[in-house]
């Protein structure tokens, strides 16, 4: 608690002498100004600027506080966007399980996943084998057909018979929640899932390192000696597992067995927020379109396996002084310089600080979601996202090719040959911009590119080109000033595909051409936050902002229920997409 008070000290000091100096400040940025704001925000102190946390809340103040001291209008809350998102889930104290009247231990015989729902069952249990139900002209293979599951508990093996194959035919049923996702669509009430399978030796039992979507029933894992004694003498898990993979057919069985098991699972969610303010236009009538400048100022906190750290067995600050410290340090560079030319910009500008972009780009969807300005008023964003590792005087720019002038503007701009920059047409990718460019809005994203520090604890201070940094952010800055005074708005147009594939390898065959949702706001289905032009939702009628319940009758609930159902599909076929928009629910038939 002295530590967080210390900090906050620093910020309200932070605070008060930038609101004392504002009347001071040079238009021209200086190597002083951007190291002052990286040391701050990628200090030691911060602990990484994890989402949720206290230090995540002290960044937001910190960056307000800049913009305040501008005498930038704060937006939203008082200058926040508040969300809440899951951090961390854990197991509670109420999991139990209980095999024809014996106790099992908790973590020591079986487990809780972290897509299981809270709940308690009773019933008998049904062993159906890997939990498959395959049809197609490779192989006919279904464990359900000569058992009854209804209402009952299934017992399945983990993994497929072909764990090393990138081409195998049970690829989009060998995880744990799709089998699951197939037992419940049999009318199972819960799954049990074998620990140990033919690609994994070890009888070691899963803890909840990932975050998971509530599927709607109980999920355990269990050691193989208590499927052994789920079996109760049939047989044996090992022997079934032999004949299963030789025979490549069904093995299911009925048991005689009661299982009782509770299964609880806690999701610790926390609060985090975006940080906006706005530069109001000069001009009467183009005050009311915008330029959006953003730059995501959240990081890996302390790292670990339950991050995307690059060393997720090493626990250390992960202080992200280039990713993104320096990118925010660049945006508030450049809000000064625009508050002292206020007079001189026609057009508004609002500045945003991202909260979430780690977790899949949570703080930029929220912000393009919210309405807090009308999407159809912001004529660009500009992106800045680890911008502190200039080599050679390189600048990359993605979504040079979202509108029609955006290369001719920024070849201009470099008239000097000042910079040598890199151009990338696609307006998707990998950080705010793409929330942007899904809502048909030009994008300009400016890196200078990955590094070996990348998500490691040693991407530190000490490593960040400043003076490369005052480049870019002159280089910026021009873009921004020259958007805002347009005589008209950008044209738009696309550039890449709106919609990312969600995996690769062990994967999709068919899309319905949409960017689902992945920040897991709802459990209530997925949203298609952008919908691709000629693809087969969007001929089918499909909308941004529509949000998927169910596909060929079967529910959707989230983005791995979406995930799992689309891998169901075969390019050809004509589908039914159950969809609510606002509060109307419709039927698409979607041809793929």
């Amino acid at each position: 608690m002295k530590q967080l008070l210390k900090i906050w000290l620093l910020v309200s000091i932070s605070s008060i002498a930038s609101c004392q100096s504002n009347q001071q400040f040079n238009p021209i940025t200086t190597k002083a100004d951007l190291y002052k704001y990286v040391d701050f925000l990628a200090s030691d102190s911060l602990k990484g600027r994890f989402p949720g946390t206290p230090y995540d809340r002290v960044s937001a103040k910190y960056i307000k506080d800049m913009f305040d001291s501008f005498g930038l209008k704060p937006l939203g809350d008082k200058g926040y966007q508040f969300m809440d998102i899951i951090i961390e889930q854990k197991p509670g104290t109420k999991n139990s399980l209980t095999v024809n009247g014996v106790n099992q231990t908790f973590e020591n015989n079986f487990s809780t996943l972290s897509f299981s729902s809270t709940a308690t069952l009773e019933t008998s249990v049904v062993f159906a084998g890997y939990g498959f139900k395959i049809n197609n002209e490779k192989l006919l293979w279904n464990d359900y057909q000569a058992v009854d599951v209804n209402n009952k508990w299934v017992l399945l093996l983990r993994g497929d018979p072909e764990p090393d194959s990138t081409q195998s035919v049970f690829i989009n049923q060998s995880s744990d929640r799709n089998k699951t996702l197939i037992a419940k669509d049999q009318g199972a009430k819960g799954v049990i899932l074998v620990s140990g399978n033919s690609w994994d030796s070890k009888d070691k039992l899963l803890t909840m390192t990932e975050r998971g979507y509530d599927i709607g029933i109980p999920v355990i894992q269990v050691k193989r000696e208590v499927a052994n004694l789920i079996l109760n003498g049939q047989a044996k898990i090992e022997d079934l597992e032999k004949v299963i993979i030789a025979d490549r057919h069904s093995h299911s069985l009925e048991l005689s067995t009661s299982i009782k098991a509770t299964t609880e699972v806690i999701n610790d969610s926390k609060t985090t927020q975006n940080v906006v303010a706005v530069l109001e236009g000069s001009d009467k009538k183009l005050k009311n379109e915008y330029i959006v400048v953003g730059a995501h100022f959240d990081h890996l906190g302390m790292g670990g396996k339950n991050t995307s750290s690059r060393k997720p067995d090493t626990i250390a600050v992960h202080n992200g002084a280039d990713d993104n410290a320096s990118g925010v340090a660049a945006m508030i560079e450049i809000a000064k310089n625009l508050k002292l030319k206020h007079k001189k910009i026609k057009r508004s500008v609002v500045f945003v600080a991202f909260a979430a972009e780690e977790m899949g780009l949570i703080g930029s969807q929220k912000f393009v979601e919210s309405g807090l300005i009308p999407n159809q008023s912001i004529i660009a964003m500009v992106n800045l996202d680890m911008v502190g590792r200039m080599n050679k005087k390189e600048l990359q720019v993605s979504g040079t090719k979202t509108s029609t002038e955006s290369e001719a503007i920024l070849k201009n701009l470099n008239a000097d040959s000042s910079l040598t920059l890199a151009f990338s047409p696609e307006g998707s990718g990998p950080s705010d911009y793409a929330s942007f460019y899904n809502k048909s809005i030009p994008v300009f994203a400016f890196t200078t590119g990955v590094h070996l520090d990348y998500h490691t604890p040693f991407d530190d201070i000490d490593k960040i080109n400043f003076d490369g940094m005052v480049s870019v952010v002159k280089y910026a800055y021009s873009l921004c000033f020259e958007l805002s005074n347009r005589p008209k708005k950008l044209i738009f147009q696309e550039a890449g595909p709106k919609n990312k594939p969600m995996r690769s390898g062990r994967g999709y065959k068919v899309t319905l051409g949409i960017m689902p949702d992945v920040s897991g706001s709802s459990n209530n289905g997925l949203k298609a936050i952008a919908v691709t032009k000629d693809k087969p939702a969007y001929r089918a009628g499909m909308k941004s902002g529509d949000i998927i319940t169910a596909v060929n009758g079967k529910p959707v609930k989230n983005i791995q229920d979406y995930m799992f159902r689309l891998s169901e599909l075969k390019a050809g076929m004509t589908v039914s997409v159950e969809i609510k928009r606002g509060e109307q629910k419709m039927v698409l038939l979607v041809q793929l």
